[in-house]
């Protein structure tokens, strides 16, 4: 924004309004590189050249320019840092860092004394906790939860700076150096350790209002893998999230990976069909979607297992079911297969449950590589078609934006059912830059949207019960089923009829 402020005519008054600007602040500075370090620097240098600020003073904040490192080691780097961006020497000493002070008495953790009381507190809590702020701050297990999560001392000065962020459960968390400190089960110490943070959370200084601990959690979402089921029927099949060749305790039970149709759902086993020549037996294998090589020995495809929509082994009922474009009308006969298409079609299998072929325990249908149509939504695929990523999705294979929308909207309706006051029934989201900030509200904006519509299409067409809906009809219905508030739509919401 300032470099088109700098740039534009329609702005020429208020820099000529601005000749000899003492200050300019950069908000939220980071460790740039490259051109984008650039695009930060040389507009401040356009700056003191236009608007003739010879003496101007430049003021950067900044939470995350330099963290490693002593607080003296920190200050230099961040001078050095705000030197280039700023085009003037910038000394350490002129770097403002935090300054913390404790809310609870320092006191000794190895201290036998401080000891003993921190166990008589966690073995005999107080019934009820009390709240009052002095009763708080003085209670030795709150001394001990600002000493791990909230503030510890620098080893070289002995500067109060914040504690490295940890886990309060788990191997090396919180709770069980705490167990290990006053000889009490880690369980009992997590629980007194969770009540003594929820506590000082509602606490509030009798003067500042402010709580004494201002914790913050942190929970950290990945991706999703893939899922792993067995083969058999929908009802016998064992589906799991963790990579493993067998069903577990049953090593008869082979399990594959599924991938679903992204038009319809419908999952397959992606597999491998591979033939051992010594012993003549075929089995399948699993395989990687984007694994599609074939060679003289195995052959890559999917395995549909639908008991609920199979696929039909009838060629008359086959051709009703196929693509239009595989099907050719012959002078005599009538419809039937292409024959360039014929290599292509589902082929009938015979397995069992460790993926050994030719048994007769299960049946389904082998569809070679690539993935050409769907055989229980029946969305078909042209030849130039030839990734699957497009037309298959495994469990891991969102796009981020899809990931993050969804992640909120379920936080929203969490909150919207929690006990919070409806002024902390918030989700504030934070992003790099207003372009990832826009894709963002895009899509949550346009994913909100196609769900009303879609759930008022459907409550519209549950109410015609079985008399169904004219195409005349369908705008009034599901604007009625949408119930919007007046003032959503309307440009003059207090207008009447």
């Amino acid at each position: 924004m300032l470099e088109l402020i700098l740039t534009r005519p329609k702005e020429r008054k208020l820099i000529e309004a601005a000749q000899g600007l003492q200050f300019l602040v950069l908000d939220e500075l980071h460790t740039y590189r490259g051109r984008q370090g650039a695009d930060v620097a040389l507009p401040v240098r356009r700056v003191r050249e236009r608007m003739a600020a010879d003496s101007l003073q430049c003021v950067g904040t900044s939470a995350t320019l330099a963290s490693g490192g002593t607080y003296s080691e920190q200050q230099a780097e961040v001078a050095k840092v705000a030197t280039q961006l700023f085009g003037n020497t910038v000394e350490p000493e002129h770097i403002i860092g935090e300054t913390l002070k404790r809310a609870t008495p320092d006191r000794n953790f190895q201290d036998l004394s401080f000891i003993y009381a921190l166990r008589t507190r966690v073995v005999n809590p107080p019934t009820p906790l009390s709240s009052e702020y002095d009763a708080f701050i003085q209670d030795p297990l709150s001394t001990w939860i600002e000493g791990t999560f909230g503030i510890e001392p620098e080893p070289e000065t002995g500067r109060l700076v914040r504690a490295k962020p940890q886990s309060l459960l788990g191997k090396q968390g919180a709770a069980e150096s705490l167990s290990q400190l006053i000889d009490i089960p880690k369980e009992r110490c997590a629980a007194a350790s969770k009540e003594g943070l929820l506590i000082g959370h509602k606490v509030k200084h009798p003067e500042t209002d402010f709580a004494p601990f201002a914790f913050r959690l942190h929970q950290f979402i990945s991706k999703g893998d893939t899922v792993y089921a067995s083969l058999g029927t929908e009802e016998e099949r064992h589906i799991t999230l963790q990579a493993q060749q067998f069903v577990p305790g049953d090593r008869s039970r082979i399990l594959l990976p599924l991938v679903f149709c992204r038009e319809c759902g419908q999952e397959y086993y992606a597999v491998r069909r591979t033939h051992d020549f010594a012993v003549d037996q075929a089995k399948l294998e699993p395989r990687e979607l984007s694994d599609t090589q074939n060679d003289n020995v195995s052959e890559s495809g999917f395995l549909y297992l639908n008991t609920r929509n199979s696929w039909p082994t009838d060629p008359e009922a086959m051709l009703d079911l196929l693509p239009e474009d595989w099907i050719e009308e012959h002078p005599t006969r009538g419809p039937r297969v292409r024959q360039s298409r014929k290599k292509h079609l589902p082929e009938p299998m015979h397995f069992k449950a460790d993926g050994l072929l030719g048994e007769p325990e299960l049946f389904g249908h082998f569809l070679p590589t690539p993935f050409r149509f769907c055989l229980n939504c029946g969305v078909s695929y042209g030849s130039r078609q030839r990734s699957d990523f497009a037309k298959l999705a495994s469990l891991g294979s969102e796009g981020r934006s899809t990931a993050t929308t969804i992640l909120s909207l379920s936080s929203i309706l969490k909150l919207k059912g929690s006990n919070l006051t409806e002024t902390a029934k918030k989700l504030l989201s934070f992003t790099d830059n207003r372009q990832d900030a826009s894709l963002q509200a895009g899509h949550f904006n346009d994913f909100i949207e196609v769900g009303l519509l879609r759930a008022a299409l459907y409550k519209a067409v549950e109410r015609a019960s079985t008399d169904g809906l004219r195409h005349d009809e369908l705008p009034q219905r599901v604007f009625d089923a949408l119930n919007l508030p007046l003032d959503l739509y309307a440009s003059d919401s207090a207008v009447k009829y």
